[in-house]
């Protein structure tokens, strides 16, 4: 998980501890904290470097406080300013070594105060991102379970499954077709309910995917587990340490779970080949539906962390923002969009601009068909409790359960719809309340003769990622 950092977060009293109280050994790294260098393949002017903390957060620092940070082995000030000033090939101070521990590492977690005390750091809660999060595998099974799978990912392995697949398609598409496997389905709806774990053990083979590829490139995954994005249940894989992997080696990790969903497909497929189970096409096609959905760069879903890797910029969500007012005739750009390569600045606005434009799209389509699809609902919801009731009385667990599962699918999507309504009047309704009190302060400060704001915004000496999870 990574946090956002501001310059001035966690700054204290101006005036530092008295060398009594500080630690014998200060400035020090906090053990466990790791120094994972600079991003490679970054779309920043200046890559940011990472630094990856004890309880698994990564921060990223600029290049002066990396360096800075990667002197602290326990010498004193003089020591530390020394080395820092050696490998900058610049004049350090031990006066400024103190400041950048004090006020810009400590309160991340990097280093502890002079007082000893070590800062405490919320998790950050980015945008459409996963919420109430439980794990369901360990990491250490994790581990166990991608070392077993690595193979798979084996060049002559991946180029066979895939030509594998496609032979199945056209097989499907020219000669077979899937319309047994729905007419069975449709004629024994009994077979779709037991279809449903099937679907639940192919989510998790797709996070075994994200695990097993982060493994094979040279990084350790996390735990498995499973949120709610919104309010739909998602499974999820912690896939932190992959920050330390190449381009192509992120993008493997990104690619890991469809490439996984095409593996689930291909194995359905050798299982009809050898049972003629037809219900079995239904989830050869599935699955590749659910690869097609994957794609959808607008969500945190595989395709937004494929174009994140691609471009080199972490986090296109906090960007959207200062893009778009960057745009407007007169404005000045934000640091955000300024620090962009020109090639990586004219993807990321084009990510922007899309995005913007599908979230309108889909608001517009929401709010004309909204009326329509609760009354649909509700009377579907009224047949589905009908069918649960009867299927008490008569002891039916199969039904029973299948209306309980029909119930639960018609509820979620008008929940979703509901608090994406919410969480949309929040946020219009924050970023209003904010701009007005922006508005007021400088009209207090242009009549009082003193311009209340900053000639310009300075962009936080840290930044960071957001959670990468898939």
């Amino acid at each position: 998980m990574s946090v956002t950092v501001d310059s001035a977060t966690g700054a204290r009293a101006a005036t530092e501890p008295s060398d009594a109280t500080c630690l014998p050994e200060w400035p020090r790294l906090l053990d466990g904290t790791e120094l994972l260098g600079p991003v490679a393949g970054s779309g920043l002017r200046e890559p940011p470097c990472l630094v990856r903390r004890s309880d698994g957060q990564i921060v990223q620092l600029s290049r002066l406080l990396y360096v800075i940070a990667s002197c602290m082995d326990g010498g004193d000030l003089a020591s530390v300013a020394a080395a820092a000033s050696a490998r900058l090939n610049r004049r350090i101070a031990p006066e400024l070594i103190a400041h950048v521990a004090e006020q810009k590492l400590a309160p991340v977690g990097l280093v502890a105060h002079r007082d000893g005390s070590v800062a405490g750091l919320e998790r950050r809660n980015a945008v459409l991102a996963l919420r109430f999060r439980t794990g369901i595998l360990p990491e250490r099974v994790v581990n166990v379970i991608a070392k077993w799978l690595r193979a798979l990912f084996r060049p002559p392995v991946v180029i066979a499954a895939l030509a594998a697949l496609v032979a199945v398609d056209a097989w499907l598409v020219t000669s077979h077709g899937i319309g047994a496997g729905l007419k069975t389905l449709i004629s024994n709806p009994a077979l779709a309910l037991a279809l449903f774990p099937l679907l639940i053990v192919s989510f998790v083979f797709h996070e075994c995917g994200h695990a097993t590829a982060c493994r094979y490139s040279g990084a350790r995954p996390g735990r498995i587990g499973i949120g709610l994005y919104l309010i739909w249940p998602a499974f999820y894989t912690d896939v932190t340490d992959s920050y330390r992997l190449s381009k192509a080696g992120r993008l493997r990790t990104d690619l890991g779970g469809v490439y996984f969903n095409a593996l689930f497909a291909l194995a359905a497929a050798i299982g009809y080949l050898a049972t003629a189970y037809k219900p079995l096409l239904i989830v050869v096609v599935g699955q590749q539906l659910i690869m097609l959905n994957q794609f959808i760069p607008w969500m945190r879903l595989d395709g937004y962390h494929i174009v994140s890797d691609l471009i080199g910029v972490s986090d296109l969500f906090t960007r959207i923002k200062p893009v778009l007012a960057g745009l407007l005739p007169r404005r000045r750009p934000d640091p955000r969009v300024t620090e962009l390569k020109p090639w990586a600045r004219v993807l990321v606005t084009t990510w922007v601009l899309t995005t913007v434009a599908a979230l309108l799209a889909t608001v517009v389509v929401v709010a004309v068909n909204a009326g329509s699809y609760l009354r649909r609902a509700w009377d579907s919801l009224i047949v589905q409790v009908d069918g649960i009731a009867h299927a008490w009385q008569i002891g039916s667990l199969v039904d029973l359960l299948s209306g309980t599962i029909g119930s639960a699918m018609l509820l979620t999507p008008v929940a979703g719809i509901a608090l994406s309504y919410l969480l949309l009047c929040r946020r219009t309704g924050a970023s209003l309340a904010l701009h007005h009190a922006r508005r007021h302060s400088r009209a207090r400060g242009r009549r009082s003769g003193v311009y209340a704001g900053s000639a310009k915004r300075h962009p936080p000496l840290q930044s960071a990622n957001p959670p990468p999870v898939r």
